[in-house]
């Protein structure tokens, strides 16, 4: 036999969710004091007879204390049909001492009905103008489910609004919808229609908004307007008086970056709600930290003008609530357990029973969670009201496979055993090790002698375990239960195997100084475990040195780092960032702002990344942002101001834990230093994980942009660096829009591509290509708009087309004044600038196209260092050593080209046809000057067998002084290195071989 035999837990979800409510669950509730004290205030609200008394409900709450569960009990008993829900009042409420609320409940209920519309979280409010979206987006979709069709005046006023404000995506939705065209062919049309309030156009344009996933924001008056008119169109209708607009985990709204001025906002709504002719109301349910992000004045301002309730897990509810958790198999067998534990140890029920308003159902609700001992019971409510999570509920641990083992083992039946408070402490111990502000001492006590008193035995280690559960809980609960005082250390091991052996075990943990007995004879602790000087002394140096500027703070570990690399990963072209912090003065900032610039790639992004510990530094980093955007030394340096501060009492925290683990590890500690390291890491990670939540604004240039933190990568991409890289790839508005994917832009040497932009002669052809689609789709992006099917310019493209631009450059730098002809030349140096702002090309696809598009029209015309030209082959290995060159920072001799001179050229072809130099053996494809000069050095005299000059001296009717003159020009071409240089003696040989030639 065993305990699940006749006691077994139910399948319950740990937290109520309002939106998915299963059938008839909102009727499990528990009410208590607390519910009944909202109830009451609701009903005077919806009554709607006392000013004081109409106005919206705030219900704030901790984790795992049912106020959800208890908005969605409000929701049901003034949203559902008064016969519906009269069995459950009655029921809930059949008490006399109730008689009153009952009554009140239901006569309420016989006059007013309201229309329920859920909203949850955050609810995709980035910005402002997202909030009213939102709300209507919600309240629609709730009368949408209910079968209620209704059409205001809003509705076309907002339409009609929206069509002079953006008549492009109107005209747009008319020619793509037949539906809507049928009967508006045009803007004039569709307002004129709206404007007579057409409720056949409406329902058409709202078809048309759907399909194309169109949204249309009002203005939050329009939105206010809109709330009370669908209120009263509502009424008219016969059902509803009115909306009761819940707002779940508001807590989401209220700390993120903009919750201030949501709230503004929405207390417009709320404060017009108050007015007598309207029966609509808020129901918001929070965290009671939501308050937290406004000053205390405002704080209490804001309660004012709601019916504002604290939540709280009372200990005597709670029992109730936990008691549903467990579900009886055999009653009989249940009941006589029960009984026999509690016939034995009923000082248990007096003790916990004491404060409760009615002790005969609280001694019954204890009772019936047996096997949970009523110690452990009382103990997990207030480990649930102040230490605990949503993740880590009083719900979770019943749930929790150690209790289920329990209930599973036959020996603890046949023994008797219930579930005593170590079962709790191996439950909570994880959440205490992340907290050691609170906990910490208590974890590093249990962590430093748990093998210590394991050893001593069992029973030993469950004793240690419970006491330490008490000095957790009294550190930061105001009960007398739970004080570890040997009353109720003892109360947490009444009945059980561990009792007749108590005081032996509390002597062994005062006698080993594991934990001692104290003169009031509590077995506290001291919440300092370390030298409490020594850790103060090393507080000072770490904020001293270590730690005095913030972007010490956030470098610690790699935890931001590794956060930054993750969501920069999203960033389209090759990224560099730094975070920096206000230092003891701006010029040691900037300077090391600059040096860490001069060390990033031309082509990167660079992020001069500014974090403030508070306000003030914020402020003050804002400043200096906003300065020195505009200096011309950081002109393409982008400085993101992170308007997320650490806080003055974090960094405190901060400083305690890296003290404490430095203090651990000087003592030979190394598991509580790694704790308190860990949780120093921890709150760099919740730090950066805020920033995503709050504003950051960018400086660049003369300008700023405020966004929230989320849109850090997606701002970069469409609006930081188009504005740097003006004649980069992303300034084409194609690329931006359709080819952000980040494996477009991913740095390789993409050699087939330059080979196909440099061999094949039209678009077509190109772009059929597999090396220019895929991830090699900016191609055809750069293509589209720039040249037409024979790679020819289009007449009307953009001068600011990045193809164009980066085209232009390299015909500058090579075909005009910036390169003499038949001069050496370094390609990768010329066209270095290629790789810095505004272009910032770099190995990868958009940028090789780009330069090998420009470099088709030097097919022939560059030369390498022997005279060869360099055909089309030759230049997709040019181009693609190029940037490897680039990329290494290193020059590339394969690079040393140069251009011939048209008379060069000339010249060259001249001296083939004078000494018939292609019938040289191995000379057959001369095609420069440098060619033909070396054949006639090295082939044409060794053939012949006579010197050049020879020719001087030839008996002849031709050898006139001008033939002589021509042969000593020809002399000096072929032996001089120089002569190429000389273009006086070229046109003189070139002149003298045309005098001279004869057939």
């Amino acid at each position: 036999m065993k305990y699940s035999d006749i006691v077994n837990l139910r399948a319950m979800r740990p937290a109520y969710n309002i939106q998915e409510e299963g059938l008839g669950e909102w009727k499990t509730f528990i009410a208590n004091d607390q519910f009944n004290g909202i109830l009451n205030n609701m009903i005077k609200a919806v009554r709607n007879n006392d000013a004081d008394n109409h106005k919206s409900v705030w219900i704030a709450g901790t984790y795992g204390t049912g106020k959800s569960h208890a908005g969605a009990v409000l929701k049901h008993l003034f949203c559902d049909s008064i016969d519906d829900i009269r069995e459950y009042v009655e029921e809930e409420y059949r008490k006399e001492k109730y008689a009153k609320l009952r009554n009140s409940l239901l006569n309420v209920r016989s006059e007013k009905r309201l229309f329920p519309v859920n909203l949850y979280g955050q609810q995709s409010i980035a910005h402002e103008e997202d909030l009213s979206l939102q709300i209507q987006r919600e309240i629609k979709r709730a009368l949408r489910k209910a079968g209620i069709e209704i059409t205001v005046k809003t509705d076309f006023d907002s339409l009609v609004e929206h069509i002079d404000e953006q008549p492009a995506i109107w005209q747009t939705l008319i020619d793509s919808n037949t539906m809507l065209s049928s009967v508006v062919p045009d803007l004039k049309k569709l307002k004129q229609l709206l404007q007579n309030g057409d409720t056949e156009v409406l329902e058409r344009v709202r078809t048309a908004q759907r399909t194309a996933g169109i949204d249309i924001r009002l203005q939050i008056q329009n939105m206010k307007d809109w709330i009370f008119e669908v209120q009263n169109a509502l009424k008219q209708q016969g059902v509803y008086d009115g909306l009761l607009i819940i707002w779940d985990e508001f807590t989401e709204i209220m700390t993120s970056s903009i919750g201030g001025r949501l709230l503004v906002l929405l207390q417009e709504i709320a404060e017009a709600m108050m007015n007598p002719e309207n029966n609509s109301y808020f129901l918001f349910i929070s965290h009671p930290s939501a308050l937290l992000t406004l000053k205390e004045e405002e704080r209490e301002k804001t309660k004012g003008r709601y019916h504002y309730v604290a939540y709280n897990m009372e200990p005597v509810s709670a029992f109730k609530i936990m008691s549903k958790k467990f579900k009886i198999v055999n009653e009989e067998l249940y009941e006589q357990r029960k009984q026999h534990f509690y016939a034995l140890h009923h000082e248990l029920l007096n003790t916990f029973s004491q404060t409760s308003t009615d002790p005969a159902e609280t001694i019954e609700n204890i009772m019936n969670l047996y096997p949970l001992h009523p110690s452990t019971a009382n103990l997990a409510t207030y480990y649930a009201r102040e230490a605990g999570s949503s993740s880590r509920s009083v719900f979770e641990f019943l749930a929790d496979d150690s209790v289920r083992n329990f209930l599973d083992n036959e020996t603890y039946y046949e023994k008797g055993l219930t579930i005593t408070a170590d079962y709790l402490w191996d439950y909570v111990q994880p959440n205490f090790e992340k907290d050691t502000m609170r906990f910490g001492a208590v974890t590093e006590r249990y962590n430093s002698h748990h093998i210590t008193v394991e050893a001593a035995g069992a029973n030993h280690l469950r004793v240690f375990k419970g006491v330490l559960l008490l000095n957790a809980l009294n550190n930061i609960a105001n009960s007398d239960t739970v004080t570890p005082s040997e009353e109720n250390i003892h109360n947490l091991f009444v009945g059980t195997d561990v009792e007749n052996d108590l005081q032996d075990i509390l002597d062994f943990l005062n006698d080993k100084s594991i934990i001692q007995r104290q003169p009031n004879g509590n077995y506290s602790i001291l919440f300092t475990a370390l030298p409490g000087e020594e850790i103060q002394k090393i507080k000072e140096e770490l904020m001293s040195s270590n730690y005095l500027y913030t972007d010490q703070v956030i470098k610690f570990g790699d935890t931001a780092r590794n956060a930054f690399d993750k969501n920069f990963r999203q960033v389209a072209r090759p990224i560099s960032y730094q975070f920096f912090s206000r230092q003891s003065n701006e010029y040691t900032l900037l300077n090391r702002i600059e040096n860490t610039k001069a060390s990033a790639r031309d082509y990167e992004i660079f992020l001069a990344i500014l974090v403030a510990r508070n306000q003030e530094e914020m402020f003050a980093l804002k400043d200096i942002a906003e300065r020195n955007s505009k200096e011309e030394r950081f002109g393409n340096v982008v400085f993101l101001v992170m308007e997320t501060p650490f806080g003055d009492k974090e960094y405190e925290r901060f400083i305690e834990y890296q003290a404490n683990a430095q203090c651990a590890q000087s003592h030979s500690l190394p598991k509580q230093r790694e704790t308190y390291a860990k949780n120093a890491s921890e709150m760099i990670d919740e730090w950066i994980k805020r920033m995503r939540g709050y504003n950051a604004t960018f400086y660049l240039h003369n300008d700023s942009m405020t966004i929230v933190g989320s849109r850090i990568v997606s701002t970069i991409n469409t609006a930081v660096a188009p504005q740097i890289f003006t004649a980069g790839p992303e300034s084409l508005e194609l690329i931006q829009t359709k080819g952000c994917s980040v494996t477009y832009w991913a740095k390789k040497a993409v050699k087939a591509t330059v080979d196909t932009i440099l061999s094949y002669q039209t678009k077509e052809e190109i772009l059929k290509s597999a090396s220019c689609s895929g991830p090699g789709r900016h191609v055809e992006f750069l293509l589209q708009d720039s040249v037409d099917d024979n790679l020819d310019w289009k007449s009307d493209i953009d001068p600011n087309h990045p193809l164009k631009k980066v085209c232009n450059y390299v015909d500058e730098y090579l075909s005009g004044r910036h390169t003499n002809k038949n001069q050496t030349f370094n390609l990768g140096d010329k066209l270095i600038e290629l790789t810095k702002p505004p272009y910032g090309l770099y190995q990868s696809y958009a940028p090789m196209t780009m330069v090998a598009f420009a470099m088709r029209k030097y097919v022939d015309k560059i030369y390498d260092t022997n005279g060869k030209p360099r055909k089309a082959k030759h230049l997709v290995d040019d181009v693609v050593e190029m940037f490897a060159a680039w990329e290494k920072g290193k020059q590339s001799n394969k690079l040393n080209f140069m251009f011939e001179s048209r008379e060069a050229g000339k010249l060259s072809r001249s001296l083939i046809q004078m000494f018939s130099l292609k019938k040289l053996k191995g000379y057959s494809d001369i095609s420069s000057l440098k060619d033909a000069k070396a054949a006639i050095q090295y082939e044409y005299t060794k053939e012949k067998g006579f010197p050049l000059w020879s020719l001087k001296y030839c008996p002849s009717e031709y050898n006139t002084e001008d033939m002589r003159t021509l042969i000593t020009n020809v002399m000096q071409v072929v032996s001089d290195p120089e002569s190429m240089k000389n273009p006086t003696l070229l046109n003189d040989t070139i002149n003298g071989f045309e005098a001279q030639k004869f057939e």
